[in-house]
C-alpha cells in the first residue's frame, strides 16, 4: 500500500473512531465524576480517536469493526518493542478499550514498558530504528520533520544543517584524502557540501527526493542566524543547532518517554551504512567508509557509533 493510500486509510480509521467516541464518551459540558467514563475535552476525544485510528492502520484494518482485542493486545506488545513509555502504553490501552468494549466490564492485558535505566549516553547505543524515528516526527512541526528526515539521511551534526551549500558554493577541504568509495550504496541523491567539526568541509549525499524538498526552502538571499554564541550564514530555512536539538529532544520525549539526542541519527546512519549498504565490503573498508561520510578519520571514533551495536560487530 502507498504511502498516500495508506495515509487516507488512516484518517478514514481515525473519524470512524471519532464517531464511536463522541457516540459514546462525550462528556463535554457535563459534570466531572470520579465514576465517570466520559472524556470531558474535545481535545482527549480527538487523540484517543487518533490512537485506535493509527492503531487499526498499522494493523491494516479496513474498518474500525474488525479490531478485536486480540489484535489490540498484540498491538499493544508491539508498541513496548518499540519502546514507547509506560504512560503511553497506558493512554494507548485505555484508548483501545474504550473503542473494543465501550461501557462493558472488559479490559485489556496492562504492557509493561521496558526498564530505560539511566545509562551514561558514551555507554550506550543511541541510535534510532526507523519506527521510532516516525512516531518522534508526529509530534513535530513540518520545518522539524524535513531537518530531522536530512539529519538521519546523511549522517548530519545539528549544527552542520547551518553550513549546508551547493556543489558550485564551495570546496571541499584539501587537507585530508577523501575516499573515492564514499556513498556507495546510498540510493540515488544529489551531493552537498557543508563544514563541520574544527571547519572540515565535506561532501554529504542527500536522498533526491529529500533533496526537493529541501530546495523548496532555500532562500533568495543568505541570512546570518546565532546558535549557541556562533554566526552562521544560513542558505536554506531549515531547524539546525540547538533548536533542533531542543526541538527532537521534546518530540522524542513525548511520543517515546525518552530521548537519545539528536545525535543519536548519526548513530543510525552509521549502523544502518554499516549493517544494510556495505554489506560487500570487509569491516575495515566499510569503517572507512563510514568515517568520511561522517566528517572522522580515525577508525576509533568511528567505532563509537557502530560497536558493539552493529550486527557485523
Amino acid at each position: 500500500m502507498s504511502l498516500i493510500m495508506k495515509s487516507k486509510l488512516q484518517k478514514k480509521l481515525t473519524q470512524q473512531a471519532e464517531r464511536l467516541f463522541m457516540n459514546n464518551f462525550n462528556g463535554i459540558g457535563k459534570a466531572k465524576t470520579k465514576t465517570s467514563e466520559l472524556l470531558h475535552g474535545r481535545r482527549s476525544i480527538k487523540e484517543q480517536a487518533r490512537i485506535v485510528g493509527k492503531a487499526a492502520s498499522d494493523l491494516n484494518l479496513k474498518n474500525l469493526k474488525l479490531l478485536t482485542p486480540i489484535m489490540a493486545q498484540e498491538y499493544l506488545t508491539t508498541c513496548r518493542d518499540k519502546g514507547l513509555c509506560q504512560k503511553y502504553l497506558s493512554t494507548i490501552k485505555c484508548s483501545l478499550q474504550r473503542a473494543l468494549f465501550k461501557h462493558e466490564n472488559n479490559t485489556l492485558t496492562r504492557v509493561i514498558a521496558f526498564d530505560r535505566k539511566k545509562i551514561p549516553l558514551t555507554d550506550k547505543n543511541r541510535a534510532y530504528t526507523n519506527e521510532q524515528i516516525r512516531l518522534i516526527m508526529t509530534s513535530m512541526n513540518d520545518k522539524a520533520k524535513l531537518s530531522t528526515l536530512i539529519a538521519v539521511n546523511a549522517g548530519l551534526r545539528v549544527e552542520e544543517l547551518l553550513t549546508i551549500r551547493r556543489l558550485d558554493e564551495a570546496t571541499v577541504s584539501s587537507s585530508r584524502s577523501w575516499s573515492s568509495k564514499r556513498f556507495i550504496g546510498r540510493e540515488e541523491g544529489v551531493r552537498y557540501i557543508l563544514t563541520g567539526k574544527t571547519g572540515l568541509r565535506r561532501e554529504i549525499l542527500i536522498s533526491k527526493d529529500i533533496a526537493e524538498l529541501m530546495e523548496n526552502t532555500r532562500l533568495t538571499q543568505p541570512k546570518t542566524i546565532i546558535d549557541r554564541k556562533h554566526s552562521f550564514v544560513i542558505n536554506y530555512d531549515l531547524l539546525g543547532g540547538k533548536r533542533l536539538s531542543d526541538a527532537f529532544s521534546r518530540a522524542s520525549i513525548k511520543t517515546l518517554g525518552w530521548s537519545n539526542g539528536a545525535h543519536g541519527l548519526r548513530f543510525t546512519y552509521a549502523q544502518n551504512r554499516m549493517d544494510n549498504e556495505l554489506i560487500n565490503f570487509t569491516d575495515s573498508e566499510a569503517k572507512l567508509i563510514i568515517s568520511q561520510e561522517l566528517g572522522h578519520f580515525r577508525e576509533e571514533i568511528t567505532d563509537r557509533y557502530l560497536e558493539p551495536y552493529s550486527k557485523r560487530t
